[in-house]
């Protein structure tokens, strides 16, 4: 009988033992895991097209004259280019290699292309209205558009918050609107939503008809660069991430 229980006892201790060597390598392995996701950081990016310069200069004119009449916009500036939204997402910060190498060769698609800026765009039937710069929707500006999201669509995520941005330089906090438009970027903006832009802040209706009357022009150029940046407040490009070459 006491054979019996002291091989019953030596199963026993071996099981346990096996137990813990199984155990332990999970609970590493879950907590590893978890230190892993807290620690991944998400950050709001823009995929753009930069502009030549008289277009550049144009934009930056625009948005003086809107800031003279309300100074509570963005300055467009060297900090804050102005530039084409191709699209808009929250990512994590370690897939930024992926993404920088599925952007490759996306510019040689327009490279040669011809666009225009073919209008002032504000609501003409209120009193204060945002403006920005329209860009004309050609077939190789909605296909460029396609591309992108296409392949940075499975890097999307949603759950971006305020330390997503480049934070403003006085301390106050991103935007509401802000953070609550780029996760819907795809879903709300973009395909037959797309609007394709250079923004240029908010002003008097007033002061949008003097602006187009007197100093917007209709102008063809071509994209110097296709880019990623990591967003600031009110969608402004603030770091530049990649350039294609």
């Amino acid at each position: 009988m006491s054979h019996i229980l002291v091989t019953f006892e030596n199963i026993n201790l071996r099981f346990n033992m096996k137990l813990k060597y199984l155990i332990i390598p999970f609970i590493s392995l879950t907590l590893t895991h978890a230190c892993k996701q807290k620690q991944e950081h998400v950050i709001a990016i823009d995929v753009l097209l930069t502009l030549p310069q008289d277009v550049y200069t144009q934009a930056v004119e625009l948005n003086k004259s809107v800031l003279q009449n309300n100074p509570d916009n963005f300055t467009l500036d060297a900090q804050h280019i102005p530039h084409i939204t191709i699209m808009q997402a929250y990512v994590n910060e370690s897939d930024l290699p992926e993404i920088e190498k599925v952007l490759v060769g996306l510019y040689k698609t327009i490279e040669n292309e011809t666009f225009l800026v073919d209008t002032l765009q504000y609501n003409k039937e209120k009193e204060e209205s945002f403006a920005s710069m329209g860009i004309e929707k050609s077939e190789a500006l909605m296909r460029l558009h396609d591309q992108v999201i296409k392949v940075l669509e499975p890097f999307s995520v949603s759950n971006g918050t305020q330390e997503s941005y480049v934070q403003n330089e006085d301390g106050t906090p991103i935007d509401d609107f802000t953070i609550a438009y780029v996760p819907k970027f795809i879903s709300h903006h973009s395909y037959e939503n797309y609007n394709p832009h250079i923004s240029l802040g908010v002003a008097d209706t007033s002061v949008l008809d003097s602006l187009e009357t007197h100093k917007f022009h209709p102008t063809n150029f071509k994209a110097p660069t296709l880019a990623l940046y990591h967003l600031g407040n009110y969608g402004t490009a603030r770091k530049l991430l990649w350039e294609s070459n």
